[in-house]
């Protein structure tokens, strides 16, 4: 599982420009709403719903709570661009939290989910290490190399990356189900307490990031785009094989099973978005 992940974490990399992180200063107040969503309000939301559906197993209860301390989604930026919203502040969110994630992943989880199993913040900054931050620097040392030595016939290339990086995701989705699907209960009851909690939190995710940029702060629709799916999307690949590699394959099933409730909501608030920006063609 580890390879796959760091594969498809580096793949990423390469195609995300860092220089473009110097745009954080003109867009602050929109940078660090989608940094408090992603990292405290989604944090918060796993918690409550898995203290609230799936405390009778500890080890689901962790997997669902670190799966909220991961960063948004690389296919944010594929959604803003459908959307014609705001990609370069999308590209700059998912660098960003990306990046921050060394750091709020083991944190965030040792203190929520400290409380069903036992985290060993070291063993758990070592799988971070490995998973996400030696595949970040690959992937930035990947992208200048070939930039030095490509130069502009790079965005040739880049598409390919993508590619990769989607394709290692399935996999691993896949293998992460197949590996679960002993463990999973016939009980219906048990089987409706992993479904419940997904399908309360991405709407709620979406909704809210919704209201609070559009409603509250009177954000503009490129930009409103651009952070509801930044911040509603989790990373939930590089959630299941964290999960796994620290908690144990069952951690990663309630990861696996929010990957189909996350793509509904994506293409739903698509067709809301849709309809938004009809009046103003």
């Amino acid at each position: 599982m580890l390879p796959l992940v760091s594969t498809m974490v580096c793949a990423m990399t390469v195609t995300i420009k860092f220089k473009e992180l110097v745009q954080v200063t003109k867009k602050l107040r929109q940078i660090m709403l989608a940094l408090v969503l992603n990292f405290i309000l989604l944090p918060a939301l796993c918690f409550s719903l898995a203290v609230t559906f799936l405390s009778p197993n500890p080890a689901w209860a962790a997997g669902f709570i670190l799966m909220g301390t991961v960063p948004c989604a690389g296919m944010n930026v594929v959604w803003t661009g459908l959307l014609k919203g705001d990609t370069p502040l999308a590209l700059i969110i998912a660098a960003l939290t990306m990046i921050l994630g060394v750091i709020t992943i083991p944190g965030i989880t040792a203190l929520l989910a400290g409380i069903y199993v036992s985290v060993n913040v070291i063993d758990l900054l070592w799988s971070i290490a490995t998973i996400l931050a030696i595949p970040l620097i690959i992937g930035i040392l990947t992208r200048h190399l070939l930039e030095i030595k490509l130069g502009k016939a790079l965005q040739k290339f880049l598409p390919a990356f993508p590619l990769v990086s989607a394709i290692t995701a399935m996999i691993l989705m896949f293998s992460m189900l197949a590996i679960n699907m002993m463990v999973i209960p016939r009980d219906l009851s048990i089987i409706v307490l992993l479904v419940l909690p997904p399908l309360i939190l991405f709407p709620v995710a979406f909704g809210s990031s919704h209201l609070i940029c559009s409603k509250i702060l009177h954000l503009p629709l490129r930009e409103t785009i651009a952070i509801v799916y930044s911040s509603g999307m989790k990373h939930l690949p590089l959630a299941m094989g964290v999960a796994f590699a620290s908690f144990g394959p069952p951690a990663a099933l309630p990861i696996a099973i929010s990957a189909a409730f996350q793509t509904v909501n994506a293409g739903i608030f698509y067709r809301i978005f849709q309809r938004i920006n009809r009046p103003n063609n």
